[in-house]
């Protein structure tokens, strides 16, 4: 029996359509997918793209599980913009990454954007990343409690909670309702290297799809209940270059990660 899990699939599985969101959502649909990711390209979206996401979602029933990302800590603030075309598009949860030096800084300002999300029922997800300054679950939670919110959350991505040293115990210690959505992977035993740009190369070219790596990615499953949605970050380069056709890699991940969960199973 198949899980009854809601599975989206994330942006950057195929990243050359970032800067056509609608585009992907139709893609996605078309590829046999019940739920999606999308991406905010803050050079490239207007009013007009909000509308055309927001179409495709409404005609093929797809539901947009996240949109991504606001990078606290650039010149840029998208924090604003983006949000509002979450509310527009109907996005569940908005990812978050944080360049900024200390807890304090981050929790400020996740409390401005939980305050700016609150209206569209979003919650605004942390993830950590070892490459960024808030490296492990342990440091994300120190940064959530010090966030006055109920619409605050910490997003785990399998690949970093591997790579950050933090362990499933530590996950399952912690309130489940911190987690309202997870990015599931595989990936190898060790990144090609520790250093940051090895890190990011590891998460943005060699992921691999739910049970075809070292990363226990079942048992990581299993550690949260199926009303939980599993956004599927398999950002590889082999799968890019495997299936340049767009739905064609789309529909080949779904179904290998559906035969994934029916192992678990």
């Amino acid at each position: 029996m198949v899980s009854s899990r809601l599975l989206s699939l994330a942006a950057g599985v195929i990243p050359e359509l970032m800067q056509d969101p609608a585009r992907f959502v139709e893609v996605t649909a078309g590829a046999g997918w019940k739920a999606t990711g999308v991406w905010f390209d803050q050079e490239s979206w207007s009013s007009s793209t909000s509308r055309e996401v927001k179409r495709r979602i409404d005609d093929t029933g797809i539901e947009a599980v996240d949109m991504e990302v606001i990078r606290l800590g650039r010149s840029i603030d998208t924090g604003k913009a983006l949000i509002e075309a979450a509310c527009e598009v109907g996005a569940k949860n908005i990812l978050v990454v944080s360049s900024l030096h200390s807890s304090k800084e981050t929790a400020e300002q996740l409390s401005h954007l939980c305050s700016l999300a609150k209206a569209g029922d979003i919650t605004i997800c942390l993830e950590f990343m070892k490459f960024t300054s808030v490296k492990s679950l342990s440091d994300a939670l120190e940064v959530v409690k010090l966030v006055d919110a109920p619409n605050v959350g910490i997003l785990l991505d399998l690949l970093h909670v591997v790579r950050s040293g933090t362990t499933f115990k530590e996950i399952k210690a912690c309130d489940p309702n911190l987690f309202p959505y997870v990015q599931w992977c595989d990936g190898t035993a060790q990144p090609v290297g520790w250093s940051d740009s090895d890190l990011i190369t590891d998460a943005l070219d060699d992921r691999l799809i739910p049970s075809e790596g070292k990363l226990d990615a079942l048992k990581f499953e299993s550690l949260f209940d199926t009303g939980i949605p599993f956004s599927i970050e398999v950002r590889s380069k082999h799968l890019r270059e495997s299936f340049p056709d767009y739905e064609e890699r789309a529909r080949y991940v779904l179904g290998q990660t559906l035969a994934a969960l029916e192992i678990s199973d």
